[in-house]
């Protein structure tokens, strides 16, 4: 059986955690990380899908010219 964390042991794993965190990342392993997401994406052809919501609303009503 292990023996429990003591405040001081807690203390020490959270900031070693958040100094991690806080570590810039290296711009090769972004860039690899990156292109793993790209990779992972469906390729569509030289448009991707637009989605309805974001299309302008088709109206068919016939606008009537404005009186003088």
């Amino acid at each position: 059986m292990s023996t429990p964390l003591t405040d001081r042991d807690e203390r020490a794993l959270l900031t070693a955690a958040e100094n991690r965190i806080a570590e810039p990342l290296p711009i090769g392993a972004a860039l690899a990380a990156v292109r793993r997401v790209l990779a992972r994406r469906p390729r569509s052809g030289v448009q991707g899908r637009e989605s309805l919501s974001c299309r302008p609303p088709q109206t068919t009503a016939q606008t009537t010219p404005l009186a003088p």
